[in-house]
């Protein structure tokens, strides 16, 4: 309904523009600690919002370690005063350097990254070596995503390399399955527990032979539910922050609310039944084919094309539709969406109320290491 998303002030929004509503991000993450059982299992991914102003409303909340994706993530949570920062995506030799420039910059964070090869291990023990420092890494396992991470049934000789360097400490494994989205909950569940077979076979092997594995992060969105069935395991959900279309179409029964949204404005009416949107490839995400929003109160839309500025639907209800009116669109991926924009509009009681910075867009490279 419009209702749950219109701005009393729409005369002063400018489009497209992204609008967050603080307080649905409050619920959203007390939804989180719900189902996690508590804040001690969360290491949520920041790379859905890129917000600081989020990062410590979670902060606020008990949360104090985070996952992130890029240097620019990395960097905002350094700010913040996260304890725990774990870079998410294994990095190559400068971005590695990066990490080490902040390690070194702020002692009292712990930092950590992923590994999942032995080339990247050789590199990563070269390098905290020279700068006289420990790297803290995560064994990254490929239990079915077929993206990064190393098959669970060869990790066992990673896990005892990792283990010989004295530079490196072993924090975990970490597994990511977003390839995991059946539609119906128990098929979700049963498909996640089929998937972590061989991570459990994994550690089972390590630990019977005296090794120990100091902890698991699992999942993301997608199986956050699944995975908060186990125990002692870490849970890394990020969208769940902000929610989207794609996502509730996956998880329909999740207590998570639409947090941010995307307006456009109407602005020509070429030919009977077609309306023109100021949304294009450069305001929401469009990695995914049509339809990439749901325009409230034009639901039955067909979207017929997209273009840098411009999206073109059909719509054949009768209505009194003029060009200037503003419309609010759920984004069916809110991540790349997120990334757009330098800015939200905080929308608080139907208000417009000031502006959170979407500060994690860039990085400034550190040079003076």
């Amino acid at each position: 309904m419009i209702a749950d998303y219109q701005v009393e002030q729409e005369g002063d929004l400018l489009t497209p523009g992204l609008l967050v509503y603080p307080e649905r991000v409050k619920q959203n993450i007390e939804s989180m600690i719900s189902i996690a059982g508590g804040t001690h299992r969360l290491i949520p991914h920041i790379k859905t919002h890129k917000m600081s102003a989020i990062i410590k409303l979670q902060m606020e909340a008990g949360i104090t370690r985070f996952k992130c994706a890029t240097l620019a993530e990395l960097d905002l949570l350094v700010g913040c005063g996260a304890q725990y920062i774990l870079l998410a995506h294994q990095p190559t030799r400068e971005k590695i350097s990066q990490l080490i420039y902040l390690q070194k910059r702020n002692p009292e964070i712990g930092f950590a990254t992923l590994v999942d090869n032995y080339d990247s291990l050789q590199l990563f023990s070269e390098l905290a070596a020279q700068h006289s420092i420990k790297l803290k890494l995560w064994i990254d396992l490929n239990n079915g995503m077929n993206r990064t991470g190393i098959l669970p049934q060869h990790a066992v000789q990673l896990y005892r390399s990792l283990e010989e360097h004295k530079e490196l400490i072993f924090e975990g494994f970490h597994v990511y399955d977003g390839h995991i989205r059946p539609l119906d909950l128990s098929e979700r569940i049963e498909k996640c527990n089929q998937d972590f077979e061989p991570v459990a076979a994994l550690i089972h092997q390590i630990e019977v032979k005296g090794g120990r594995v100091p902890n698991i992060i699992t999942g993301g969105s997608p199986s956050f539910y699944p995975h908060a069935l186990r125990q002692k395991n870490l849970l890394s959900p990020g969208t769940t922050l902000l929610w989207d279309v794609g996502y509730k179409k996956i998880w329909k029964e999740s207590p998570f609310q639409h947090a941010a949204v995307v307006i456009t404005r109407l602005i020509s009416k070429p030919n009977k039944g077609i309306y023109c949107f100021d949304l294009g490839h450069k305001a929401v995400a469009s990695e995914m084919p049509l339809p990439r929003v749901q325009i409230v109160g034009m639901e039955d839309a067909v979207h017929k094309g997209q273009s840098e500025e411009h999206l073109i639907v059909e719509y054949e209800k009768e209505n009194d539709f003029k060009v200037g009116d503003l419309f609010y669109a759920l984004p069916y991926h809110i991540c790349p969406t997120v990334a757009k924009y330098n800015r939200a509009y905080t929308i608080e009681k139907g208000k417009h109320t000031g502006f959170w910075e979407i500060e994690a867009r860039d990085y400034h490279i550190a040079l003076d290491q």
